[in-house]
């Protein structure tokens, strides 16, 4: 079952809150100074951003996979079009050589 897809606003604004807390989180872990419900957060917020890189690794992935596709089919389009010129070609050729 999927998770309902939210805002792009969304999305980059819990983002931005997320990556603020942990600069805050990880300065007060350099002074030795977080509580358990600071280290528990931490934890949270760096499972969220590394969740979220996995899934925009795996997107990438995908993306690139299509790309490759589309390439296959934009190089065989290209050949397509290049034997189809010869033929069109040879084709006024011959016509030439028996109209002259």
């Amino acid at each position: 079952m999927s998770r309902p897809r939210r805002d792009r606003a969304e999305v980059e604004r819990l983002r931005a809150e997320r990556r603020d807390a942990l600069r805050v989180l990880l300065a007060r872990a350099d002074r030795g100074a977080l509580s358990r419900a600071e280290a528990a957060l931490l934890r949270a917020h760096v499972e969220a951003e590394l969740d979220s890189c996995d899934r925009a690794r795996r997107s990438a992935g995908g993306q690139q996979a299509a790309v490759r596709r589309l390439q296959h089919r934009l190089d065989a389009a290209e050949a397509a079009i290049v034997e189809a010129e010869q033929r069109a070609a040879q084709a006024e050729a011959a016509l030439a050589h028996h109209t002259a």
